[in-house]
């Protein structure tokens, strides 16, 4: 269950209606950031994979709530 762990946290923070659009932003970036902090010289392929597919997952919740600033870091991931 691992492997969703991710995601599920995301679709948590993108759905808690009771925090504001820029909050669920804020928290979603900084997962985004910290997967992204925690892949060293040491990861391995799939483990890098795995960051990048989060990453898409939790840049679409983003899109779900600001579909401008969604889109471009849909863009710049898929660059």
């Amino acid at each position: 269950m691992e492997d969703n762990t991710i995601k599920e946290l995301a679709l948590k923070i993108a759905y808690d209606f009771n925090q504001s659009i820029k909050q669920r932003t804020d928290l979603l970036l900084e997962l985004d950031s910290t997967m992204y902090t925690n892949l060293g010289i040491d990861s391995i392929s799939s483990e890098k994979h795995k960051v990048k597919s989060d990453s898409k997952y939790i840049y679409k919740q983003i899109k779900g709530i600001d579909e401008t600033l969604g889109k471009e870091l849909l863009h710049h991931l898929d660059a």
